[in-house]
């Protein structure tokens, strides 16, 4: 039972950190090719 808690907490807390990472990494890249938020051209 004390590893099926362990293993359990183990998952969530690794699916939060490669959430966040992904969502960085997502951003960075959108910036990379698309320039930073807000900089228009009109």
């Amino acid at each position: 039972m004390d590893e099926d808690i362990r293993r359990r907490l183990l998952k969530g807390l690794l699916g939060v950190v490669f959430g966040i990472a992904s969502t960085w990494l997502a951003t960075y890249i959108t910036d990379r090719i698309l320039g930073p938020e807000g900089e228009t051209d009109s």
